[in-house]
C-alpha cells in the first residue's frame, strides 16, 4: 500500500510542475491572457486529436490488443465514462441542495464544476507515469472511456448549465477530440488500420500529440494565476467543492467501479478518474451560458490544490478494493 501511495504521489508531481510553470509565466507576463485561446486551440484541436489517434491505433491495430479491439469493450468504456460523470454531478447537486444554492447563486455552476473531473489532461501524465511498461494499453483505454465523458459534458452538461435544450447544438459534440475517437475506432473496426497506421503517420501523430498535455497544463497554470487575483474568496464554497469533488464523488465512483461488471482495464481508468480534481470546461460553460464562473473558478482552484494530498489516498483505496494498479500493490 505504501509503495502505491508513494508512486501515486510522484505520478502527480509532473502535473503540478506544469501548473507552476504556467503560473510563473503568467506572473512574468511571458504569456498574455489574450494568447490563451489560440494556444489552447492548437493543443485541443490539433495536438490532442493526434494523441488520441496514435494511442488507439497503437493498441488496437499495431499491437492488436485483443480486448481493446472489440466493439463491446468500446461500448463498455463509453458507458463507464458517462455513468462516472453522472454519479459525480448527482452528488454535487445533492451538496448544492444542502447548501440551499439556487439558480442565480451558483446552483448549476457548482453542480457541474464539482461533479465533473479533469478527465483528460490531469489524467494523461499520471497514466504515463504509472503504466509506462511496453505494450500497456491504459492510455488508449482512457481515450475510449473519455468519449462517454465528452458526450455527457456536451449534452447533459450543457442542458444543466443553460437550463434547457434551447442552446444545445449537434456541433458541440462534433469537436476534434470526439471526432478523433470516432474516426480512429471506425478505422480499427472495419480493418483499415493496417493501411492507415503506417510508421510515418504514427510518428507524426505521436510527435504532435506529445505537445498537447504540457501545453494545456501550462495554460491551466496561467489560469490559476488569474483566478487567484480576480475574485472574492467564499470559504463555504471552497469547502463544499473540496468535500464534494475530493471526498464524496471519489467514494461513489469507486463503488460504481467495484459494482460494474466491466473489464479490469476500465475499472483501472475509473479508479484513476475518481481521484481527479474539477475540470476547466464547466467554468467555460458558465461564462458562455450565463452561470456563475466565479463559483466554478473557486471550486476548480480549491480542488486542484487539495488533490495533491487526496489523490494518492484514493488511488491506494481503489487499488486495494477495486482493481490493483501496480503489480506490487497488495
Amino acid at each position: 500500500m505504501f509503495d502505491l501511495v508513494l508512486n501515486s504521489f510522484f505520478a502527480s508531481i509532473p502535473v503540478f510542475i506544469f501548473f507552476g510553470i504556467g503560473f510563473w509565466l503568467r506572473y512574468k507576463k511571458a504569456i498574455a491572457p489574450e494568447h490563451d485561446s489560440v494556444i489552447l486551440q492548437l493543443a485541443m484541436d490539433v495536438g490532442y486529436p493526434c494523441l488520441i489517434f496514435h494511442s488507439i491505433m497503437k493498441y488496437m491495430v499495431v499491437e492488436a490488443n485483443p480486448v481493446m479491439s472489440t466493439f463491446g469493450f468500446s461500448l463498455q468504456g463509453i458507458l463507464c465514462g458517462f455513468l462516472e460523470l453522472l454519479v459525480g454531478v448527482l452528488a454535487a447537486y445533492a451538496v448544492a441542495w444542502v447548501l440551499r444554492l439556487k439558480i442565480g447563486t451558483g446552483l448549476r455552476t457548482f453542480t457541474l464544476t464539482a461533479g465533473v473531473q479533469n478527465y483528460v489532461f490531469f489524467v494523461v501524465p499520471i497514466i504515463q507515469m504509472l503504466f509506462s511498461a511496453p505494450g500497456d494499453p491504459t492510455l488508449g483505454v482512457l481515450f475510449i472511456h473519455n468519449m462517454g465523458c465528452e458526450i455527457f459534458v456536451w449534452s447533459l452538461g450543457v442542458i444543466l448549465m443553460c437550463g434547457g435544450v434551447k442552446d444545445l447544438r449537434i456541433g458541440m459534440l462534433l469537436r476534434g477530440p470526439l471526432l478523433s475517437v470516432i474516426v480512429s475506432l471506425i478505422i480499427a473496426w472495419v480493418g483499415l488500420g493496417e493501411y492507415v497506421a503506417q510508421p510515418p503517420i504514427m510518428k507524426a501523430a505521436e510527435m504532435i500529440g506529445a505537445v498537447s498535455t504540457p501545453i494545456c497544463l501550462i495554460i491551466f497554470g496561467c489560469s490559476l494565476y488569474d483566478l487567484t487575483r480576480n475574485f472574492v474568496w467564499q470559504p463555504r464554497m471552497l469547502a463544499a467543492g473540496v468535500i464534494t469533488r475530493l471526498m464524496i464523488a471519489p467514494a461513489l465512483i469507486l463503488l460504481l467501479a467495484w459494482v460494474l461488471p466491466v473489464d479490469p482495464l476500465l475499472k483501472r481508468i475509473m479508479v484513476i478518474q475518481s481521484a481527479i480534481p474539477s475540470a476547466v470546461i464547466p467554468v467555460i460553460l458558465a461564462k458562455r451560458f450565463g452561470g456563475r464562473p466565479d463559483v466554478g473558478a473557486q471550486v476548480l482552484l480549491a480542488t486542484t490544490l487539495c488533490s495533491f494530498v487526496t489523490l494518492p489516498f484514493w488511488l491506494a483505496m481503489g487499488s486495494k478494493y477495486v482493481v490493483p494498479l501496480l503489480s506490487t500493490a497488495p
